[in-house]
């Protein structure tokens, strides 16, 4: 059995960059306090994404949680992809702690405004003052599940303004955010622009060890910091997770195009195999997402053959998919490895 050579089942297998560890060292000394380093963490995200303020998250899912808790009172309705990540991977927080009412569009990936006007419309109500009023739309940019598709700042701001013909508030999921604005050759805060709060996290491409951001009005993050601390998500000796963030913010952020050039080029080579599927093609951003089902092999055993093999670390993700997430520790050489490894286990598979 082969050890692991590169990991590409998440971008979160990337590790703190040494100028990382320095800072943290430095951060644990004491040469700064923990509120001066974190205040300066979430004033410069606010500022990187053109916003008022933002708070300091142990995770993405929670600052996701504080978002919506924030925007709507119990029994309003949410409206989310039906393959969102919120939807699809965050313990149903929406129902079981926010106490809203969840409404999904059913198409996969970056919804389209004929979408959003079909989800929207009140005719497709019950006329009843008992009928669940829409509090918030949530989108995610770029977007896990459907391969890292991306909504250029146009498309944003086409989708937030249907939204707002008939839902108050919009939250994006922006954990790759970064991703996608280099994707479109953007800036993150014209991605950011037409919504009212988001989420980024600090430990996916970015590389921090731990952490995200929740973005928005002044007003908004004072709410939302209420509902950290009743989740529990209120660290008091932050300083060295908040030293490793500005580091992310300000050192990661000017490379993150390079993951998704990265896997371009691996998706090129891919999608010449026969046997399998490169979809989306070409790839969108820093995720390549591999469908098996024409060749009739589990996801799972695929995975699995392809680290014990070749040392290549995968990710399962639903019915005849698997997923890589290329992120800065996967080199030329680890570029090399993975088309040859993929190759040769299709070519043993077929």
């Amino acid at each position: 059995m082969t050890g692991i050579r590169v990991d590409v089942s998440s971008d979160t297998a990337s590790e703190p960059t040494d100028a990382m560890r320095r800072a943290m060292d430095r951060a644990s000394l004491g040469i700064r306090s923990s509120k001066q380093l974190v205040a300066k963490l979430e004033e410069t995200g606010a500022e990187l994404l053109g916003k008022e303020s933002a708070l300091l998250m142990p995770t993405g899912t929670q600052a996701n949680l504080c978002a919506i808790m924030a925007h709507i009172e119990p029994t309003r309705e949410v409206l989310l992809g039906a393959d969102s990540h919120i939807y699809e991977q965050e313990g149903g927080g929406v129902a079981a702690i926010c106490g809203g009412l969840v409404r999904t569009w059913s198409p996969q990936g970056i919804p389209t405004v004929g979408d959003l006007e079909e989800v929207t419309d009140p005719s497709h109500r019950f006329p009843s003052q008992a009928t669940p009023a829409p509090a918030l739309i949530c989108f995610e940019n770029s977007h896990n599940a459907s391969g890292g598709q991306i909504a250029d700042p146009e498309t944003m701001a086409a989708l937030c303004r249907t939204a707002r013909q008939t839902v108050p508030a919009i939250h994006l999921d922006g954990a790759r955010i970064f991703n996608a604005a280099a994707a479109c050759s953007a800036a993150p805060s014209q991605l950011a622009d037409p919504v009212d709060s988001l989420s980024i996290s600090l430990d996916k491409g970015l590389s921090a060890p731990i952490g995200a951001l929740l973005i928005g009005s002044r007003a908004f993050i004072e709410q939302a910091t209420g509902y950290r601390r009743m989740l529990g998500g209120y660290i008091r000796k932050a300083e060295s997770l908040a030293a490793a963030g500005l580091i992310a913010l300000g050192e990661m952020t000017p490379r993150i195009g390079d993951d998704n050039r990265r896997a371009a080029r691996i998706g090129d080579r891919l999608a010449n195999l026969p046997g399998i599927r490169v979809d989306p093609y070409p790839v969108p951003s820093n995720l390549i997402m591999i469908n098996l089902k024409d060749m009739g092999v589990g996801p799972q055993y695929f995975v699995d053959r392809l680290e014990k093999d070749s040392g290549v670390a995968t990710h399962v993700y639903g019915r005849n998919l698997v997923r890589l997430a290329i992120h800065r520790q996967v080199h030329a050489a680890d570029e090399d490895l993975i088309i040859s490894a993929i190759t040769e286990l299709v070519g043993q598979l077929r």
